[in-house]
């Protein structure tokens, strides 16, 4: 990572931390001066600065950078920022901010320990189909964490109930069916973008293997998590299934999610998924 680089990632990092711990005041009432402002003025800040280490790797290293853990990982925070932004905008879902800051920044984090250099990609890597399949899935796994993150709220606000405690971060935090339409919305977006992602990495695999499915483990695992994920649309809406079940299908679901994207790449992936 060069000079200008370290220092975006730094600053980024530090904003995203100091967000996270503004939004953890105002969810516990530290503050008497609601900190909510600040602490959204702090993730813009920090957003704004993740895009510009995102365009300078870029140019730095003259392709998108999408190719390594380090630079996946940067995108998938971006990702979830920009969900959570339009979450909270569309719906006035201020909570969703004091319980996803810790996970963002937990992922700027990560990056930390990973290569930050960039790689020299083959003219394979370079090809549209594959660039849109990463994007498309970074974005389906950004949109899954919130859906995830919202589970654990939804989870949260149930439990408080079925115990009949009333405590101050109960009264903070939404009701059980706005948390359940919360969910279904984003698991909606999420699973139509994991469907066209896999579509594209179809077709990008026909150009470069000339068959659009090898059974590869990053392959059979998007597929499960698919699975998952049209089971948990299925009972949602057909079904009749609600609440606490289908809380915790999407969070299943989200376990598979980090399973593919962490466990299958550094351990069971061969072939080009050993880039991303």
């Amino acid at each position: 990572m060069s000079g200008t680089g370290l220092a975006l990632y730094i600053l980024t990092l530090c904003l995203y931390f100091a967000a996270a711990v503004v939004f953890l005041l105002d969810m516990t009432g530290a503050e008497n001066n609601n900190p909510f402002k600040t602490g959204r003025l702090l993730l813009i800040g920090g957003l704004m600065l993740l895009t510009l280490l995102i365009f300078s790797r870029s140019l730095t290293f003259r392709y998108l950078p999408l190719l390594t853990f380090h630079e996946t990982l940067l995108l998938l925070a971006w990702v979830a920022t920009l969900v959570v932004l339009a979450l909270e905008r569309a719906y006035q879902f201020k909570a969703v901010y004091s319980f996803m800051m810790p996970l963002l920044f937990l992922a700027l984090f990560l990056a930390l320990f990973f290569a930050a250099a960039g790689v020299n990609p083959a003219p394979e890597l370079r090809s549209g189909w594959l660039i849109s399949h990463i994007v498309s899935v970074i974005m389906a796994y950004g949109t899954f964490a919130v859906s995830f993150v919202v589970s654990i709220m939804y989870l949260v606000v149930d439990y408080y109930l079925k115990k009949k405690k009333i405590s101050s971060l109960l009264l903070g935090l939404p009701s059980l069916d706005s948390l359940d339409f919360y969910i279904y919305r984003l698991v909606t977006v999420g699973f139509f973008l994991l469907t066209v992602s896999i579509i594209l990495g179809a077709m990008w695999a026909n150009t470069v293997w000339g068959e659009f499915w090898r059974w590869e483990p990053k392959e059979i695992w998007a597929a499960v998590t698919w699975i998952i994920y049209a089971a948990y649309l299925h009972t949602r809406l057909l079904s009749g299934w609600q609440g606490r079940k289908v809380a915790l299908l999407n969070s299943f679901g989200f376990a598979t999610v980090l399973f593919n994207y962490v466990f299958v790449r550094f351990f069971l992936t061969g072939g080009m998924h050993r880039f991303f």
